[in-house]
């Protein structure tokens, strides 16, 4: 009888739940290297590394300069959640899915705002959707990991 392909390569859960595919964990190790990038690349923007302005023409220092506040920490909030989620995900925590999905509610705000306030006429589409279609496909792992039973049900 041939086997479902969500049962190949799998791993016993601790709690006799549902059995954890193998391409879990490696998922979130991939989420975690993403999600670090991003928190590099927010502590870039705030001047964490030097001038954040460095290097970047007088369009996109001017569009950088019109940032608002509540942008900058929609930017904090989206990367670091999803940093902590992701490794969430890797210690199969419950609590990482309403954490990823809190990383997506505020990257949607940060890429919204870029999208409607201009901005991605000098950055690009690009980085925009890229960045989204990650935070959804995190929440989605994140919940579909809860579903299935993969996620610890405890508070930490």
């Amino acid at each position: 009888m041939a086997t479902h392909p969500s049962e190949i390569h799998t791993e016993p859960t601790e709690l006799g739940q549902s059995s954890i595919p193998g391409w879990f964990r490696a998922a979130a190790l991939v989420a975690i290297v993403w999600n670090a990038f991003g928190v590099v690349m927010y502590l870039s923007s705030v001047g964490l590394f030097g001038d954040p302005n460095a290097g970047l023409s007088e369009a996109e220092r001017t569009a950088a300069a019109a940032i608002p506040a509540a942008i900058i920490g929609a930017f904090a909030i989206g990367t670091f959640a999803g940093l902590i989620g992701s490794v969430g995900l890797l210690v199969r925590k419950g609590w990482a899915q309403p954490v990823l999905l809190l990383s997506l509610g505020a990257l949607v705000v940060l890429e919204g705002w870029i999208v409607m306030s201009g901005t991605v006429d000098v950055s690009g589409y690009a980085l925009p959707v890229i960045v989204t279609l990650g935070a959804i496909l995190l929440a989605w792992l994140g919940t579909h990991a809860r579903r299935r039973g993969w996620l610890s049900r405890g508070r930490l």
